[in-house]
């Protein structure tokens, strides 16, 4: 069972993010109840480029409207112990058949859109249309391959009907927000790509589209039609895209804007100190790797791959690059995933051991010149980053000195990130340094299962491992987390024995904010998790 777009998050992060406690909680209440109005400013380096959420590709645009279009219901951040759990959204309930093939929600009655409309099962269904018509693509389309309809009961209440049991059925039923089917319905499917879509942005979450000027800036209102009566608080939340990092942090020192995400950790300790902002700090569902091309005949050899593991100095990686804002990554599951094996532990630092290895795989300093050779050929290797990316670029530097000392010649590599993508596509490179974001859904297959020539993959190092292959196909065929759980243990434990990335260090996520603004529940759920029950202190200076 594929599930490829699930890493959506995934895939749009490994680009351009920086990068323990819990989910932040809410500032200590100021003796009154929240006051109602205001604005909050938020700073960031993108922008929505599709009022389309079903024609959306980046990661800034899927959580914009996240506010303007209604999910059935709100993934909440308690994956640490255990599968996530849902809260009601636009279905108010949902309940799974006695066979589990079946999956019924129902729907909020209050629910409306800006326009005054009904929200309706049929919304739903038409949301299922889009999600699986071949003409849109929908990057996470495989999340409802096993949807075999979606069908209105009646004006409040839609069955999902599945072909099997499996675990994420309420996650893949819930997958994307829901859309207006009376505004968009007349719309063929084939012109989608074709219209302005800013024109037709018809809500029923907590704001609305005010105004946008790309690329300076996008104002969300407040929906008057929100069901859930008092909220939002706010009257507007303003988006400023801003050409830097550097940027952002001089908006938010003057109070120009509310909140940064994203905070470069050099700069956490200016921001901790000022009285009128505040730090949140939480781990990332984040990893920085070295993905190791195996189809290089240098790196074909597990134990060469354990050596250079060994070689590198990842505590050294967290206390210069992370600032010690990270932590040892150990393999292809977070240590926060409730599906992580615990059993696992960070390969040591042992340049010793690592000169072992590659003694046993035959390479030694054959000429004195130290650096390794076997047959004649060096054991080189190119380090590849994208350019926009100043923490990757320092990790190669510190991973191109370690490796020499045990003489591995390392020559990192600079490129903009679209050069990037295309000479990972093409397999044309040695190493990656790079990161994931990794969904809440623990799939391991795009990743990890054996790719056929010429098939898209994000399995772009070529790593292929029968038993894995074997023990993923039984995941993916399991119908319930505490079947699954034993097959990841395993499949983790033979992932990190096979060492195809180094896992260098899962990050934290640094998160600025003005004091100013308050009940902000900050998490790696969302950025905007509860942003319709945040408020601001309206008296007293920005």
């Amino acid at each position: 069972m594929k599930r490829q777009p699930r890493q959506l998050g995934l895939a749009l992060a490994i680009g351009l993010i920086a990068g323990c406690a819990g989910p932040a909680p809410p500032p200590a209440a100021t003796g009154g109840p929240p006051a109602r109005g205001g604005t909050v400013v938020i700073g960031g380096i993108g922008d929505v480029l599709s009022w389309n959420p079903y024609l959306a590709e980046d990661q800034t645009t899927v959580e914009i409207l996240g506010l303007v279009y209604p999910s059935l219901a709100v993934e909440q951040a308690d994956y640490q112990d255990h599968p996530p759990s849902f809260a009601p959204g636009l279905a108010t309930s949902w309940q799974l058949s006695a066979d589990g093939l079946e999956l019924t929600f129902r729907l909020d009655p209050r629910a409306r859109w800006s326009d005054g409309v009904p929200v309706t099962a049929e919304d739903v269904a038409f949301t299922f249309r889009a999600q699986r018509d071949p003409e849109l693509a929908w990057l996470c389309s495989d999340a409802k391959e096993a949807i075999l309809e979606v069908v209105p009961v009646d004006a409040h209440t839609v069955r999902f009907r599945f072909d099997r049991v499996y675990p994420y059925q309420l996650m893949d039923a819930n997958e994307g927000p829901i859309i207006p089917a009376h505004a968009w319905g007349g719309i063929p499917f084939t012109r989608w790509r074709d219209v302005d879509w800013g024109e037709r942005v018809v809500s029923a979450g907590p704001f609305h589209k005010a105004s946008h000027r790309p690329q300076q800036e996008l104002v969300l209102e407040r929906n008057g039609g929100y069901w859930h009566e008092g909220r939002p608080y706010l009257d507007r939340v303003v988006w400023r895209p801003l050409p830097s990092r550097t940027s952002l942090l001089a908006q938010l020192l003057t109070g120009d804007i509310d909140l940064v995400n994203g905070l470069d950790p050099a700069d956490a300790a200016r921001v901790a100190a000022d009285p009128r902002l505040r730090l949140v700090s939480f781990p990332d569902r984040g990893y920085s790797q070295i993905r190791w091309n195996l189809r290089r005949p240098q790196l074909a050899d597990r134990r060469v791959r354990q050596a250079l593991t060994l070689a590198i100095d990842r505590q050294a990686i967290i206390d210069v690059v992370y600032l010690g804002r990270a932590r040892p990554s150990v393999g292809p599951v977070l240590s926060t995933m409730w599906a992580f094996n615990r059993g696992l532990q960070p390969p040591p630092f042992d340049p010793a051991g690592a000169r072992r290895l590659l003694a046993e795989a035959g390479w030694a300093d054959s000429d004195g010149d130290g650096s390794l050779d076997r047959d004649g050929i060096e054991l080189s290797l190119e380090l590849l980053t994208n350019s926009e990316n100043d923490q990757r670029q320092d990790i190669c530097l510190l991973v191109e000195a370690d490796l020499a000392r045990v003489g591995v010649l390392a020559r990192p590599r600079y490129v903009e990130w679209g050069t990037l993508l295309a000479l990972e596509t093409a397999g044309d490179f040695d190493a990656i340094v790079s990161g994931w974001i990794e969904p809440t859904l623990i799939d391991l297959g795009p990743l990890w299962h054996s790719a056929p020539p010429g098939e898209p993959t994000l399995n772009s190092i070529g790593y292929s491992n029968p038993e894995v292959d074997r023990l993923l196909d039984a995941a993916a065929e399991a119908a319930t987390f505490e079947e699954q759980k034993p097959i990841f243990d395993r499949i983790q434990e033979l992932i990190v024995e096979d060492q195809p990335y180094t896992f260098l260090a899962e990050t934290e996520r640094l998160v600025a904010i003005n004091a100013r603004v308050r009940g902000a529940v900050i998490n790696d759920a969302s950025l905007y998790f509860n942003l319709e029950e945040w408020y601001v202190e309206l008296a007293g200076p920005k």
